[in-house]
C-alpha cells in the first residue's frame, strides 16, 4: 500500500505542477489505471489526510500530502544524484531512483539524502 500510496502522490504533485490542477481522469491517463481505482484510492487518501477530494470535483493535494509529495522528490533527486556520482547515465538513474524510493527503508533514504545534501 506504501508504493502506490506513494505512486499516486507523486503523480498528483506532478500533475498540480505542470497543469495548475488535479483531475481524477488525468491521474488514471498518468498511471495507467482505470478511474474507479483512483476513485477508490482517493477516498483511501482522503481518509487518511493526504488530499482533498470531493467526487466530481478536482483533487487537491493536503499539507500533508504535500510535505510528503516535496519529501518523495527530495529522496528521488538524492538517489539519483548518487547514481549518477558513480557513472550511471542520467536516463537510467532517474528510472531506477524512481523504483528504489519506494522500496528503501526510512534509514537508508535519510543517509542517501543527508550524503547527497552534502555533494557538490
Amino acid at each position: 500500500m506504501k508504493e502506490v500510496r506513494e505512486k499516486y502522490i507523486e503523480r498528483m504533485y506532478d500533475l498540480k505542477r505542470e497543469k495548475g490542477y488535479i483531475r481524477s481522469i488525468d491521474l488514471a491517463r498518468t498511471l495507467g489505471v482505470k478511474p474507479s481505482s483512483v476513485t477508490e484510492m482517493l477516498q483511501k487518501l482522503a481518509t487518511e489526510g493526504y488530499v482533498k477530494y470531493e467526487r466530481y470535483r478536482n483533487v487537491d493535494l493536503t499539507e500533508k500530502g504535500l510535505a510528503l509529495a516535496k519529501e518523495l522528490e527530495r529522496r528521488h533527486n538524492a538517489i539519483k544524484k548518487l547514481f549518477m556520482l558513480i557513472g550511471v547515465s542520467e536516463d537510467t538513474a532517474n528510472k531506477d531512483a524512481c523504483v528504489i524510493e519506494h522500496i528503501i527503508s526510512e534509514e537508508t533514504a535519510k543517509k542517501i539524502m543527508e550524503y547527497a545534501d552534502n555533494l557538490p
